[in-house]
């Protein structure tokens, strides 16, 4: 059926839009943070703990695919964890650059706004994936190599939550 988008499907659009790419910001940021420490780890490119945060400053201005392209050239990351992530900048780009110039029209019908949000659910719900495939392979890296444990580390990002909503 055709008709015009109501406000409230509008709305989630926009709410869903909106948490789609906040959620790829948090899947940019780590996978910076999860090359640095690949390479300070492997010794890749350069990075070392000294001029690691210097090169992450750079580096963090980078997009989604630069930052897989780093990634892959270490040779360090699985193949499945690319390919998902190719995967997922795929669909990034659909929906930062060409959804509303390539599906927009199909927001006048019940079964393309079904789509639409479908399509917006996955970006979200991969980011989220994605995102925490990278904390867990951090967290893997970082305690079997014994530069922390897994309770320091969630102990100092407990702290830093506090610290931000004022609790510290």
């Amino acid at each position: 059926m055709r008709r015009e988008i109501n406000s409230e499907e509008l709305g989630f659009f926009y709410r869903a839009t909106g948490e789609a790419i906040w959620q790829l910001q948090y899947v940019e940021d780590s996978l910076c943070k999860f090359y640095i420490v690949i390479c300070i780890h492997f010794g890749c490119d350069g990075i070392t703990r000294e001029n690691a945060e210097m090169i992450q400053k750079k580096i963090s201005r980078k997009t989604l695919g630069q930052l897989i392209g780093l990634l892959e050239r270490t040779e360090r990351v699985q193949s499945s964890m690319l390919s998902d992530l190719k995967e997922f900048n795929s669909l990034r780009k659909w929906v930062v650059h060409n959804s509303m110039r390539e599906n927009g029209q199909d927001l006048y019908t019940d079964h393309g706004r079904d789509e639409f949000a479908k399509k917006l659910l996955v970006f979200g719900n991969m980011a989220k994936s994605i995102h925490n495939g990278i904390s867990d392979s951090l967290m893997h890296l970082v305690t079997t190599a014994g530069h922390a444990t897994e309770e320091q580390i969630i102990r100092k990002a407990n702290s830093e939550i506090d610290r931000l909503k004022g609790k510290a």
